[in-house]
């Protein structure tokens, strides 16, 4: 293996063919094209042709990705093609092709453990010379470098103009024109073409005073679309919803000021992924009076009673379960399956089903497979296969007898509750009546002012514990006569929770992978039906499950 590596010209492991891994990948941005990834495949086989002159099979690897990701699929593939040692040769155009940063480095050690020798021919590097791990972390520092410089670069020729000039500009709303070729948001002009009875700017005021007087975005929404007020010209629906209603009267290019930068992101170091947070230094804004529809105060004041009425609805800035989570919450198996032929996932509502998935690239015109799928039933199915698997593990029905009674054994003793918040409440009145005989000897002071407020606080606390206490009273659950009777509401109760429940999250972890497909009979008679293959990995949820047992 060593002397394969020292060597300038690779030998084959099975002694008559060459076996050889090419990594290729762009981006996928707008000027990018697929020809590149050709380009780079043909590259790589010209410089192995010049190294080896025998047979060679070649193992491609060609994707489009951004190199920061460290969770892209293709990793896991040449890790794994790596390990098992069917590669004599890695070939890539450079290191930052195959990831960018450090983590290229580490996957070329794994190469060099298991006798895979590397090259990047723009990089220079080569496993076969002594001081390629220095040579490589190099080259990685450097790709990253110069991906950071780029951007920043980017980003300060974009807001420059953008303060300067009004350029860098938006996508446009519903209200406002953009012309053909109009770089700056002085080109632009407000929308005065007749929708109906009325212009765009007239059904954006009419429903700004309906959204004043309601609070209430999906009432706007819906009077749009009883009027057929269209959506806008890079709207992806042409129906109005109340997140797009939104999205408009929350846009302070309707007060002649539109913005940049209010949002940044920030590199989760995990995956690299960048993640989208908001500013701290707040957007910049550049004027534009003549786009004005709406009085910058009204849309200031509107603004600030919108996200005054909503403030609780949202998520958590930080801390909480849905912290940087996704969006919408959504029952299993929805946003966890994924399409087999195009990896986008799979989502509820299907052809006007609700209670059906459907790949979301065809709802974007993006996968063929628009084949509903029933929710329901993959997830009872889902849900027999674990119950199954729990059948099979020796005394599981005991064991969870005894979990379920160690349980009730250690629920709150009502009675106990009680006598303490009663002597709690005696506490409280003698120390109200004492602080009553205080003030009517001293009379009215400051410090007298904060006592009541705490008063008033306590009095409060209880009165939430005696609810508390109450409705633990009410429901004081009776424990089933026998293991059979409680390994039935068990079984129940996990159907029922994985089909209607949003918060049956452990199914996630114990089903890490559920891949639709399509099939058909042979005869080619018949409709399409979906299949799903599922993998179960009951040990995944073990963690979770003995956190949750000691809370």
């Amino acid at each position: 293996m060593s002397r394969r590596r020292r060597s300038e010209h690779p030998n084959p492991e099975n002694g008559h063919t060459l076996i050889v891994g090419v990594v290729a990948r762009i981006s996928g941005c707008q000027n990018q094209k697929e020809l590149s990834l050709e380009d780079q495949v043909d590259h790589a086989k010209e410089g192995v042709a010049e190294l080896y002159d025998g047979p060679i099979e070649y193992r491609v690897i060609a994707t489009k990705g951004k190199g920061k990701r460290l969770d892209r699929p293709e990793l896991a593939e040449v890790e794994a093609m790596l390990r098992s040692r069917e590669l004599d040769l890695l070939v890539m155009d450079d290191v930052g092709r195959f990831v960018r940063g450090t983590a290229a480095k580490d996957l070329w050690g794994v190469a060099v453990d298991h006798g895979t020798r590397c090259i990047a021919p723009n990089d220079c590097l080569d496993t076969a010379d002594a001081n390629w791990e220095e040579d490589t972390i190099a080259a990685c520092r450097d790709h990253v470098a110069h991906n950071a410089h780029t951007s920043k670069r980017i980003k300060q020729k974009q807001m420059n103009r953008f303060r300067r000039r009004g350029e860098a500009t938006a996508a446009p709303i519903f209200g406002v024109v953009k012309p053909d070729g109009a770089k700056s948001y002085d080109e632009w002009h407000v929308d005065d073409r007749m929708y109906g009875e009325k212009t765009a700017v007239e059904w954006i005021r009419e429903g700004k005073a309906l959204l004043s007087r309601t609070l209430d975005c999906s009432a706007v929404a819906d009077f749009f679309n009883k009027s057929d007020v269209p959506t806008g010209p890079c709207a992806k629906g042409n129906k109005w919803t109340g997140r797009l209603v939104r999205g408009l009267y929350s846009n302070t290019i309707l007060k002649g000021m539109p913005y940049r930068d209010k949002r940044m992101t920030v590199k989760h170091h995990e995956t690299g992924r960048r993640i989208p947070v908001d500013n701290p230094d707040g957007p910049s804004f550049y004027e534009v009076p003549h786009l004005a529809i709406i009085n910058a105060d009204e849309f200031d004041e509107h603004e600030h009673r919108l996200r005054e009425k909503n403030a609780r609805l949202g998520r958590r800035e930080s801390g909480g379960p849905f912290t940087r989570g996704p969006r919408t919450r959504t029952r299993f198996p929805g946003q966890h399956a994924v399409c087999w032929y195009c990896g986008r996932q799979l989502v509820w509502g299907a052809n006007g089903k609700k209670d059906a998935l459907m790949c979301n690239g065809s709802r974007e015109h993006r996968c063929w497979n628009s084949i509903g799928v029933p929710g329901g039933l993959l997830a009872g199915r889902i849900v027999d296969r674990i119950l199954l698997r729990l059948d099979a593990l020796d005394g599981f029905d005991d064991q969870w007898a005894d979990l379920v009674r160690s349980t009730y054994e250690d629920r709150v003793d009502v009675g106990r509750e009680r006598s303490q918040l009663s002597a709690d409440r005696d506490r409280l009145e003698s120390f109200r009546k004492n602080l009553v005989d205080a003030i009517a000897e001293y009379g009215i002071r400051d410090e007298f002012a904060d006592r009541l407020e705490e008063l008033d606080e306590r009095e409060r606390d209880l009165e939430r514990r005696e609810r508390l206490l109450e409705r633990r009273a009410a429901e004081e659950p009776g424990l089933p006569g026998s293991v059979a009777e409680l390994r039935e509401e068990f079984d129940e109760s996990l159907h029922r929770l994985a089909i209607d429940s949003w918060q049956m999250g452990l199914l996630r972890q114990l089903v890490p992978s559920i891949h639709v497909y399509t099939v058909r009979l042979c005869d080619g008679t018949g409709h399409p039906l979906p299949r799903a293959r599922v993998v179960v990995d009951l040990a995944a949820g073990m963690e979770e499950l003995a956190a949750n047992s000691e809370l």
